[in-house]
């Protein structure tokens, strides 16, 4: 399977004036080709068996907590008309289990439609296994623009956005140069050269964010991003959207520690450091700049609400409220095991701290005390 897709990315080179593509094309195959792309072919991605783990895989508080936020944000819809939740890559499915039985025990007077956006029919059949009991309507789609316009809507994602192509930029000479991907005929492997910026967006990313790479120093421009949440801002007209993934502000995305850029590979939980070898078998990932997802939000009529980390989220969300006491001591008891979800999500040292979440809102605000102000800036 490799094999293919790298013949199929190794006659796209050959077919390009320069014989090169920039480096967003080679992620695009690499994780979305139609039949050998990472997030396209058969195998499991998450959990033991794959390559990465999430939230919702350390226990269904993540879910189910997540499901006490939408529900208070659906009570100021209409109750007059359908309203709908949207889960944007919903993976094995998951985590719409645990927001769909989050959701169902708060016994909602006018129950949603569930909508999963999901273009890979893999992931749709292991969703479609794993929620064919479930108490509501569950629809798949391709694009958010197939749900009928102007129904009330609660958008969310979870590591969904670090996964978008990106370009690769590098400062070189005081100019800003891009990272391509050509083919070395003599040694027959993908090898990276630098090249003039393909798109003039790329210059107008770091004009706009501020952002001021170090020479030698490079950044991803995640202009696919834009275009998605450019989309649902054309889409939606009443709701909210929520974003949890890794990534960080501009600042900090700039910081030394990354000066060579966030762009990493991971396969069998193990880091990769040739991005370009066995395409389609390597999760290629990206932090994601939650500046300029807000810029971008605001563009398309998305507002910032709120900002801050997943741990402080899920905190002032009530994920402790969804604890009980341990009954006896048995460590394997559904508390305990809750109990040590609580410490991997929500607490200090736990991969809570590794996740930002950002909320933007269309048409209505979020109650002033619906969360304590966040605690960083963008």
């Amino acid at each position: 399977m490799a094999g293919k897709l790298l013949g199929a990315i190794v006659e796209e080179i050959w077919s390009s004036p320069n014989k090169r593509i920039p480096f967003a094309r080679f992620m695009e195959q690499a994780l979305y080709h139609p039949r050998w792309g990472y997030y396209r072919r058969e195998g499991r991605k998450i959990g033991r068996e794959g390559d990465f783990f999430t939230s919702p895989y350390a226990g269904e508080l993540f879910g189910l907590t997540l499901s006490r936020v939408i529900g208070r944000l659906a009570r100021r819809f209409p109750t007059d008309r359908p309203w709908a939740v949207v889960e944007m890559g919903g993976g094995d499915g998951r985590l719409a289990e645990q927001v769909i039985r989050g959701l169902a025990q708060r016994g909602l007077s006018h129950p949603p439609v569930y909508w999963m956006i999901e273009t890979s029919s893999y992931h749709r059949r292991l969703q479609r296994e794993r929620l064919k009991n479930s108490p509501w309507e569950v629809q798949w789609i391709d694009s958010v623009e197939t749900i009928p316009a102007g129904t009330p809507a609660i958008l969310f994602s979870n590591e969904l956005v670090d996964a978008f192509p990106v370009h690769r930029v590098r400062k070189r000479e005081g100019c800003l140069r891009e990272i391509y991907v050509t083919w070395n005929t003599q040694d027959t492997h993908l090898e990276e050269v630098e090249g003039p910026l393909s798109r003039p967006e790329l210059a107008a990313y770091f004009a706009e964010s501020g952002r001021n790479l170090v020479e030698g120093g490079e950044a991803e421009v995640p202009l696919a991003a834009r275009e998605w949440i450019q989309q649902i801002g054309g889409w939606l007209e009443q709701g909210i959207l929520l974003t949890i993934d890794y990534g960080g502000t501009s600042l900090e995305l700039d910081s030394p520690l990354r000066r060579e850029g966030t762009l990493r590979g991971f396969r069998k939980h193990r880091l990769v450091t040739d991005l370009l070898s066995q395409p389609g078998e390597t999760d290629l990932t990206a932090d994601v700049c939650f500046t300029a997802l807000r810029r971008w939000g605001e563009e398309a009529g998305l507002f910032p609400q709120w900002y801050g980390s997943q741990s402080r989220f899920l905190l002032e969300a009530g994920i402790l409220e969804e604890l009980t006491p341990p009954s006896d001591a048995d460590p394997f008891s559904p508390e305990a095991k809750r109990i040590r979800s609580l410490r991997q999500l929500a607490l200090p040292g736990g991969m809570g701290e590794q996740f930002r979440v950002l909320i933007q809102a269309k048409g209505q605000l979020i109650p002033a005390d619906f969360l304590a102000p966040g605690e960083e800036s963008l």
